[in-house]
């Protein structure tokens, strides 16, 4: 489109190449063994392979970075890799139980991406602060969202349709969303959460507890919230143009994954 400079096209290439690696990276961490229906690249070659590919994608979009020749840009995406890294590190601490950990460990790893690429590509168009701030709420909240749905799928769907594990999140011991809303009508589940469903059937009785409770529900309506808020945040700011339709668009998709 004539409408998109082509520093943001460049910034869109340096998102996914960020994107990319932080999925490698993750693979490996998880010891995933799909991704989008195929192979993880740790299982197909090796993770040294994959830790390798992962940090040429960081350098290459660092490259790339530095060509847009804008500082603040350069501030902003390098904040996402740092942050990508500490959410990392708060996903590993021992705080699994505390929903506002997992809302920051969330932001960390998901909504920080989403959030300050947006507000990267409003400077890039030389927006006032306002709008600059109005996308990185945009994006905050999108990623939030989002990240909240592919919690419920992780319960919901199966591995097929996924093209990733399901039930992933419990096997890594990480208690997400459904089952923090879970908790709060049944106790019980915090023995588990505790002992990251490490023993026999742990894995099973905590499906059973979410899928029995009302934990998938309240986090369909939090990520709603969210999605509502990512639109606030727009309409606050920006008038009405396609441009704007179609942001509101991709939050009413985030949404209908759950359907």
């Amino acid at each position: 489109s004539s409408y998109i400079l082509k520093k943001q096209l460049k910034l869109a290439e340096i998102v996914e190449m960020i994107h990319t690696a932080s999925i490698v990276h993750d693979d490996v961490i998880d010891k995933a063994t799909s991704r989008r229906g195929q192979p993880s690249i740790n299982i197909h070659y090796s993770n040294k392979m994959s830790v390798l590919c992962g940090d040429f994608l960081l350098a290459r979009a660092s490259l790339s970075l530095a060509s847009l020749r804008n500082h603040e840009v350069t501030w902003l995406m390098s904040t996402v890799i740092s942050e990508l890294v500490e959410g990392e590190f708060l996903q590993m601490t021992n705080l699994r139980g505390e929903f506002d950990h997992y809302m920051q460990k969330t932001y960390l790893k998901t909504a920080s991406l989403i959030s300050l690429s947006c507000g990267s590509a409003a400077v890039l168009s030389n927006s006032n602060e306002t709008i600059v701030q109005s996308a990185k709420d945009y994006g905050k909240h999108i990623g939030l969202a989002f990240q909240l749905i592919d919690d419920v799928l992780d319960f919901t769907q199966s591995t097929s349709i996924l093209g990733k594990e399901a039930s992933v999140d419990l096997k890594l011991g990480l208690a997400t969303a459904p089952v923090l809303f879970a908790k709060e009508d049944n106790p019980e589940i915090n023995e588990l959460i505790n002992r990251n469903f490490k023993e026999p059937g742990d894995i099973e009785l905590a499906n059973e507890i979410v899928k029995n409770s009302n934990g998938i529900e309240k986090t369909k309506q939090l990520a709603e919230e969210h999605c509502n808020k990512a639109i606030n945040a727009l309409t606050s700011s920006l008038p009405p143009s396609p441009s704007r339709d179609v942001l509101i668009q991709v939050s009413n998709q985030v949404l209908e994954r759950a359907l």
